[in-house]
């Protein structure tokens, strides 16, 4: 059986950048075992499939997990210039946009899995099509089996993903295998992921987009950017943002004109309602937000479940304030409820009640503990083990941070291994 340096299970972003590194490194008797019949399908996916591969701002403060010195340590190791420097020198250009995301100039994912899979090409072993079903250690080996070979190496590099987004292959084998060498895994939950919510008012809605700031209550994490309204919750950019955040349970306060003040929107609804004695609520509401936006919010604005979040109100229900906040013919829009529909208007909430899970998410909120491997993400279970990217208990913000940690995973491990590999000969 013949004996490799290393091999690396899984191509994304993680395996492709640690096999490349390890080749430049001049380790090249490296093989590379993808599931897939190619290599980077979920690395061509990213950013919506515009390839968000780092961001400006990067640091540590912008992910989650158990040891943020550890995640600090390796992006101080191979941070976004590094990332940037060597995929420019494989023959790409990138730019960053106006809030700090970085992406390839063709706006196209696949043109960096690309430009990396190009660059492996004839300098390692890759097999396609090959699952790995089992893998163990022996005499100081790795043994890795897939459905018809077992293979053997001196370093074994477990790059496999995490449960997020399975139609790309990723449905948590990884972890099965991280297990059989003696690793733990925190409980894992989809993140960067649609929010179902409480539909009650938001129905009729679907398909409706607005741009708001989006908070969760009791929290100061809040996002400005799209919102959309779907059959099971809310969608959108501020949504997928946020989520990295929110947990079943929690409260989302929609903001629906986070530019102007609650004040100044109560001001304009009293005098469009005194020029229009008998106008509806919801009529009130255009040309202010969305048609179908006013007609929630004036339900929403009548109804008993306001008053209990916002108790400054006055804690009233009942047929009298329905009609006030309807703004029914017979006593039009009191400058009470034009009060209550510019809270509403900045305030609107909406509780969370569960996630479209794993299936639509784009990262693994959870995994390996980072305690369990050491500087160069090295296992402290098995010597040579190296273990990468969503794999381990870390998960990003949106906007590029996971997959330069998937970048900087593979740089770090694969100079590990290359530095064990000199010391080898």
């Amino acid at each position: 059986m013949r004996e490799y340096a290393a091999i690396i299970v899984g191509g994304g972003a993680s395996g492709l950048f640690c096999a490349l590194r390890l080749a430049e490194a001049g380790v090249s008797d490296v093989l590379l075992l993808e599931r897939n019949d190619r290599l980077g399908r979920k690395l061509s996916a990213t950013g919506n499939g515009q390839g968000n591969v780092t961001n400006t701002d990067m640091g540590a403060e912008h992910y989650f997990t158990d040891a943020l010195a550890t995640v600090a340590s390796v992006l101080a190791r191979f941070g976004e210039e590094d990332l940037l420097a060597a995929l420019t020198a494989l023959g790409g250009l990138f730019e960053a946009d106006e809030v700090g995301r970085v992406y390839p100039t063709s706006r196209q994912a696949a043109s960096v899995t690309d430009l990396l899979r190009f660059a492996v090409e004839g300098r390692i072993e890759v097999r396609l099509g090959a699952r790995v079903r089992s893998a163990r250690r022996g005499g100081g080996k790795f043994f890795v089996r897939t459905e018809g070979e077992e293979f053997c190496a001196r370093s074994l590099v477990l790059a496999c993903g995490g449960r997020a987004a399975p139609h790309f292959g990723t449905d948590g084998d990884g972890y099965a295998l991280a297990r059989a060498f003696g690793h733990t895994v925190t409980p894992l939950r989809p993140s960067l992921v649609q929010l179902k919510t409480e539909q009650t008012y938001i129905r009729g809605l679907k398909g409706v987009r607005a741009d708001c700031a989006v908070r969760i209550v009791g929290s100061p994490v809040c996002m400005r950017g799209d919102l959309l309204f779907t059959d099971y919750g809310v969608s959108g950019d501020a949504v997928f943002r946020l989520s990295a955040f929110c947990e079943e349970g929690d409260m989302l306060s929609v903001d629906f004109l986070p530019a102007h003040p609650a004040e100044e929107i109560a001001r304009i609804l009293r005098a469009k309602a005194a020029r229009y004695p008998h106008m509806r609520a919801e009529d009130l509401l255009r040309g202010i937000v969305n048609s179908s936006v006013g007609k929630c919010l004036a339900k929403y604005s009548a109804n008993a479940e306001f008053f209990q979040f916002h108790p400054q109100n006055g804690g009233k229900s009942g047929k009298n304030g329905r009609d006030a906040a309807y703004g029914r013919p017979a006593g039009g829009v009191g400058a009470d409820a034009c009060a209550r529909l510019a809270k509403c208007i900045k305030d609107f909430r909406l509780p969370v009640v569960g996630t479209l899970g794993f299936d639509y998410a784009q990262v693994t909120k959870g995994g390996v503990p980072l305690a369990e491997v050491d500087a160069d993400l090295m296992s402290l279970r098995a010597g040579g083990l190296y273990l990468l990217g969503e794999l381990l208990n870390v998960d990003g913000e949106c906007g590029g941070y996971n997959l330069q940690w998937a970048f900087s995973c593979g740089a770090v491990a694969a100079d590990a291994i290359a530095g064990r590999e000199y010391a080898h000969r």
